[in-house]
C-alpha cells in the first residue's frame, strides 16, 4: 500500500487570507517540496480543462497544475513539470481527478443545452487520458455526475423522474471511456460524493452497470460517511475493484439535507465546515485501513485534508496519521 497526497486539499474556490499567494507559481513550487518533505512521493491532481467561469479561470492562470494549458503556460511543458516534481522529491503523478460537476458548470457558464454535459465530460476525460499517457500517470478518477442541486435544476426537477435515464446514459458513457482509457494503459475509476446522484449506498447499483474489466471504484470515505454509508463496509463490498482509495475525514452531519442544494460543500446554515483535517473527524479511517490490509490492497491510497485551514500543518498531520494513527488498525491482528 502506497500513500500519496491530493493537491485538492488546497482550497482554491474561496478568497481567504493568503489567497493571492496561492495564485503564484512560487506557492506551488514550494508546496511540491513540502509535500515531498512530509514523505509523500506521489500526488493526485485535479484536472479541469474548462476555464470559463471565474473560479476556474483563476485556478487555470495560477501555478496550480489543473490542466495541460496551465502546465504548459507556467512550467513550459509536461516533461518540464514532471522533472520539476522529481527535483522536488515527488516521484510520481499517481493520477488525476476529473469531475462531472466542472463540466456542468461549463455548460451553465457557456449557455449550452444540458444534454451537452455528456460530451463535455467525454472531452475532459479524453484530454486527461492524453495527459496521463505523457506524464506517466496511471489512474484517472472520475466523479461521474454533477451535484444533485444542479442536475435537478437543469435535467428535470426535484421529482427525480429523470434520474434513472440520466444514470443509464452516464453508465454507458463511463463504460465507453473506461475502455478507451484501458487501451491507453490508463485505469479509470469512479468516485462517490455525498452530493452526487450516486451518493452513499447508491454507488452499489451504479457500479453494477459498469464493466469491471475497464472501470474500477475509487471510494472517498468522508463522502461516504456524510451520506450515511459505512465506509469500511462499502470498501469491503467492492474490495476486488478498488483503485486510488481516498482517505478523507469529516465531523459533519447533513441534517439540513445540504446534498440537495447547489454548492453543498458550503452550508448556508449549521456548521460551516463540511470536512476536517484527516484524523480529526468521525470517520472510521482505521477500520477502512484494516479492510484494505486484509484485502491485500497494494495500490495508492490518496490522503487529503479537504479545504484545510492550514495546508502546511495539515501535511504534517497527514504524515502522523499514516505513521501512527492507522497503526491501531492492525494492533493485535
Amino acid at each position: 500500500m502506497k500513500f500519496g497526497c491530493s493537491l485538492e486539499m488546497v482550497n482554491m474556490r474561496i478568497s481567504e487570507p493568503g489567497f493571492k499567494h496561492k495564485l503564484s507559481k512560487s506557492y506551488w513550487v514550494e508546496l511540491y517540496q513540502l509535500i515531498a518533505a512530509a514523505g509523500f512521493k506521489g500526488i493526485e491532481m485535479p484536472y479541469n480543462p474548462f476555464m470559463t467561469d471565474g473560479i476556474a479561470f483563476n485556478m487555470g492562470r495560477s501555478g496550480m497544475p489543473i490542466n495541460r494549458y496551465s502546465i504548459e503556460t507556467k512550467y513550459g511543458s509536461v516533461r518540464d513539470f514532471v522533472e520539476l516534481l522529481r527535483e522536488s522529491g515527488i516521484e510520481e503523478i499517481t493520477g488525476v481527478h476529473v469531475s462531472a460537476n466542472d463540466a456542468m458548470i461549463e455548460v451553465i457558464s457557456t449557455f449550452r443545452k444540458p444534454d451537452e454535459l455528456f460530451g463535455m465530460i467525454e472531452r475532459a476525460v479524453m484530454e486527461a487520458v492524453e495527459f496521463l499517457a505523457e506524464c506517466g500517470g496511471r489512474n484517472l478518477v472520475l466523479s461521474p455526475t454533477p451535484e444533485i442541486g444542479l442536475a435537478d435544476r437543469h435535467f428535470g426537477g426535484k421529482d427525480g423522474a429523470y434520474v434513472s435515464g440520466f444514470l443509464a446514459r452516464t453508465a454507458e458513457l463511463v463504460n465507453r471511456l473506461g475502455e478507451a482509457a484501458s487501451s491507453a494503459g490508463i485505469r479509470l475509476s469512479v468516485r462517490n460524493e455525498f452530493w452526487s446522484l450516486v451518493r452513499g449506498g447508491g454507488i452499489d447499483k451504479f457500479l453494477g452497470q459498469l464493466d469491471p474489466r475497464h472501470v474500477a471504484y475509487s471510494p472517498d470515505i468522508a463522502h461516504l460517511a456524510i451520506a450515511d454509508a459505512d465506509p469500511a463496509e462499502v470498501v469491503r463490498r467492492h474490495r476486488d475493484r478498488l483503485s486510488a482509495v481516498r482517505f478523507s475525514d469529516t465531523f459533519f452531519q447533513d441534517v439540513e439535507r445540504n446534498f440537495e442544494k447547489p454548492n453543498p460543500e458550503i452550508p448556508v446554515v449549521g456548521p460551516q465546515r463540511v470536512f476536517c483535517d484527516l484524523g480529526d473527524g468521525r470517520v472510521d479511517i482505521a477500520g477502512v485501513y484494516r479492510v484494505l490490509k486484509e484485502s491485500g490492497y497494494d495500490e495508492w491510497v490518496i490522503c487529503e485534508s479537504k479545504k484545510t485551514l492550514n495546508v502546511y500543518k495539515a501535511l504534517l498531520k497527514l504524515r502522523w496519521s499514516i505513521d501512527h494513527g492507522f497503526a491501531k488498525a492492525t494492533r493485535g491482528a
